[in-house]
């Protein structure tokens, strides 16, 4: 190069990409371009993101109350239910008088088949359906074995002994499709509760 000849611009060495971003973040002051660019992109997430954010949240939030709700009322309506059957039971093998209560039982056990019907048109599987139909088999069962041993004479131990199997084997089969739907309730608001048959860890 003459001593006449200028510097070509065109000679500076180039910066490597990680120097230009480096230099980038360093600046004081922002440029426009990025700015714009950083608008643009909260305007999409305010308008096409929120929306289905917000939408999902909702489904989530109505979901949970209603798991929190049914699960509430059915647990109150399955104590009510039980602990007033035992006392049934109990009068009935002591030749009382049971039909006020049967009529009380008879009352519960038709809301708990609403409140179950209510339930269907949340379940994703049928296992939830089918819990509930079991549970109101359960529970006719249940007022069956009062039934068939209305008036007869429960004195000997053979016939208590006779009459007690039979309240316990259908007892026996209302726990089963209960824990069931307990368990489908929860998994309708993604609580993953713990399958009916699984062992717990031991401490």
């Amino acid at each position: 190069m003459t001593l006449n000849e200028a510097p070509d611009a065109t000679d500076k060495p180039k910066k490597s990409l990680g120097e230009a971003i480096k230099a980038f973040l360093a600046a004081d002051r922002t440029p426009m371009w990025f700015s714009t660019v950083l608008l643009l992109l909260g305007a999409l997430g305010t308008y096409f993101l929120a929306p289905r954010v917000n939408a999902q949240f909702e489904e989530q939030k109505i979901k949970s109350d209603f798991v929190i709700r049914n699960y509430g009322d059915l647990r109150m309506k399955m104590e009510d239910f039980q602990g007033l059957y035992v006392t049934t039971a109990q009068k009935l093998a002591a030749g009382e008088d049971i039909r006020a209560d049967v009529g009380k039982l008879q009352e519960l056990t038709a809301r708990i088949s609403a409140q179950n019907l209510a339930l269907l048109p949340m379940f994703s599987t049928e296992a939830g359906p089918k819990a509930a139909s079991q549970l109101n088999a359960a529970l006719n069962g249940m007022l069956q074995v009062l039934f068939a041993n209305a008036g007869k004479k429960i004195e000997t131990e053979a016939q208590v002994a006779a009459y007690n199997a039979e309240v316990q084997e259908a007892t026996k089969k209302m726990v089963v499709p209960l824990l069931e739907l307990y368990v489908r309730i929860g998994d309708v608001g993604r609580l993953r509760p713990i399958e009916k048959d699984r062992e717990l860890p031991r401490d």
